[in-house]
């Protein structure tokens, strides 16, 4: 037979562990069934009372980012991450969104995750249809490998469109160092309505 209880615990530890297991899992459970993304999937039969109650979802925070999932499987997925300090394990938040079929990562804007991705994104812009490519290569391939691999036409283009030498593309793809990078041009639109001639910038 199952059992709670651990062997060789009395009646007033095992009560107490219980009552201090059911307050915190309390705190879990209710605001799962204020989250509106739950709520939707209540609704339409993806998910039960039973499910939620047995394994509600939670928000497993880390210093640079947060893990939303049930509880043991966020735990385990994020264990090896090195997010700084945590985790913590916090309620739903009513608007949070995520995947009910997997975990969800949210990465917090000043993570070094999120500066490193952000930053290869833009040097994907940057280096254009033609040479994009130069940049995942750089990050999946050693140092020697890609300054092996690269045609004089395309270090050419590195040192055009970003001003820096092959080795740094390298290390800025791998998130080893980060470079300055122009910044994306906003579109403006202009008002020629009655009311005002004035710039708007575009959403």
């Amino acid at each position: 037979m199952h059992t709670l209880r651990f062997p060789d615990e009395t009646d007033d530890a095992f009560r107490e562990r219980a009552q201090r297991t059911g307050a915190m899992a309390k705190v879990l459970v209710e605001p799962c069934f204020l989250n509106r993304l739950i709520q939707k999937l209540l609704r339409d039969g993806t998910l039960t009372e039973s499910t939620v109650l047995i394994n509600p979802t939670v928000r497993v925070e880390y210093e640079q980012a947060i893990a939303i999932g049930g509880i043991g499987e966020s735990l385990n997925a994020t264990k090896n991450k090195r997010w700084g300090d945590g985790p913590w394990i916090l309620p739903l938040e009513p608007d949070d969104q995520f995947f009910p079929e997997r975990i969800t990562y949210l990465y917090r804007e000043n993570s070094l995750y999120n500066r490193r991705f952000e930053q290869r994104i833009r040097l994907k812009e940057l280096m254009g249809k033609n040479h994009r490519k130069l940049v995942g290569d750089a990050k999946y391939f050693t140092k020697e490998i890609f300054l092996r691999q690269l045609t004089t036409d395309q270090i050419s283009a590195i040192r055009r469109i970003l001003q820096i030498e092959p080795g740094a593309l390298w290390r800025a793809a791998q998130g080893k160092i980060f470079i300055p990078l122009p910044k994306r041009e906003v579109q403006l639109e202009f008002d020629f309505s009655p009311q005002g001639s004035h710039i708007q910038q575009a959403e």
